[in-house]
């Protein structure tokens, strides 16, 4: 079966061994705080030579690569945080592989009220909070769920089943934007997409602790936060503030003041990432502390894919056929491709095929990729943003 990225099911034939993690490569062997570790069993396909003829060359190896991921199941013993990466990487038609060998949607079966290893959602007197950890479990980061969830066009009336209670997904955003912060140490990378993303970019509001917040104090508390030490090397809060300062442009925004600063901050990490590219076209094992070409297979594929990822989301039209944004998306199709028969960290694996996807769908089918990725920045948004919230 050929990828289709109008379908991005997953295939029914068995997958590879996958595993648990968050950012960095996983250890051989589990221990009390390493992620789990699952071998299934495929043949895998003939990996194609790395030599690029012509473009159609590039479009039939990125079609391999993210199918190699399709035909690697997640299965209903693997814990929430590998699930819902699952998710995020092929989108909301993934399946589940049940004990019975039976099939069900992932993102249905959590919404219906579902049981898996780390996954709960604890009711708040705004609505619905996501339990962060265990380690490799569950949730690794604030809003990381709800946040991954806004990427594949959730809607804001979906419903959830919760304690035999009825909630919807704005139930998660309501109670996001009251625990936001910007005067303690917290994570808000994937904060500014679910307020964005619902309740608008020029809105204020009182958080829980009684502090007056504006959309704007979060976009400024994620620029003044170091890349290095934060998730991933930063990728994550880049690719956070591509989000948003798409979605302000949608919104009638200007370029100017902090947005200025967020465009600037971006354009500045494109940079580094072509600095730091290395000769074979894979990107930078020390992320944006400098060069770093390690001889580490999980390594290279963990940081080439979560910088394609915001690349592929970032970058103008323009930009995605330049030769050193071509040789990085030909490298990670090879990685996978030759990692068929080898284990992947399942962090590493979904946020590369995902960035895959993104590039796939903008440079071939870009009329698919307004309909499919840029409604689910540009719509679903309440026609009347909340400005205050108040307890249930």
């Amino acid at each position: 079966m050929r990828f289709d990225v109008r379908g991005l099911a997953v295939l029914a034939s068995s997958g590879l061994l996958l595993t648990l993690s968050s950012c960095a490569p996983t250890p051989p062997m589990p221990t009390a705080s390493s992620p789990e570790i699952i071998q299934l069993n495929v043949k895998p396909h003939a990996s194609p030579s790395q030599s690029l003829g012509s473009v159609d060359v590039l479009k039939s190896r990125l079609e391999q690569a993210i199918e190699s991921v399709q035909r690697r199941d997640v299965l209903a013993t693997h814990g929430f945080w590998t699930v819902f990466h699952g998710i995020l990487g092929l989108g909301p038609n993934l399946t589940l592989l049940q004990e019975n060998n039976q099939r069900v949607k992932a993102l249905d079966y959590i919404r219906s009220g579902g049981e898996l290893r780390g996954l709960n959602f604890p009711i708040t007197p705004y609505g619905l909070d996501v339990q962060t950890g265990p380690q490799f479990v569950g949730q690794g980061h604030q809003d990381q769920f709800v946040a991954e969830m806004i990427q594949w066009g959730i809607k804001p009336d979906a419903p959830f089943r919760v304690q035999n209670k009825d909630f919807t997904f704005m139930d998660f955003v309501r109670h996001s934007q009251m625990i936001a912060r910007t005067t303690s140490d917290q994570e808000l990378s994937w904060t500014i997409i679910v307020v964005g993303q619902h309740l608008g970019t020029d809105i204020s509001w009182t958080n829980s602790h009684g502090e007056k917040l504006h959309y704007l104090d979060m976009i400024r508390y994620e620029l003044k936060q170091p890349m290095d030490p934060a998730a991933c090397g930063g990728t994550h809060r880049l690719f956070g503030l591509a989000w948003a300062y798409y979605l302000h442009l949608e919104r009638g925004g200007k370029v100017d003041g902090v947005w200025k600063e967020v465009e600037e901050r971006l354009n500045q990490h494109v940079d580094l990432s072509k600095r730091y590219q290395n000769s074979d076209g894979s990107f930078s094992t020390s992320f944006y502390r400098g060069r770093g070409n390690e001889n580490d297979t999980q390594l290279r594929l963990n940081t080439t894919g979560h910088i394609l990822e915001w690349l592929a989301f970032w970058l103008p039209e323009e930009q995605l056929k330049a030769g050193w944004v071509e040789d990085a998306v030909n490298t990670l199709c090879q990685m996978l491709l030759d990692a068929q028969s080898q284990a992947v960290e399942s962090g590493s694996l979904y946020h590369a095929v995902h960035g895959l996807i993104i590039y796939y769908s903008r440079r071939y089918d870009p009329d698919r990729f307004q309909q499919r990725f840029l409604p689910y920045i540009f719509s679903n948004r309440e026609s009347k943003p909340l400005v205050e919230i108040k307890p249930k």
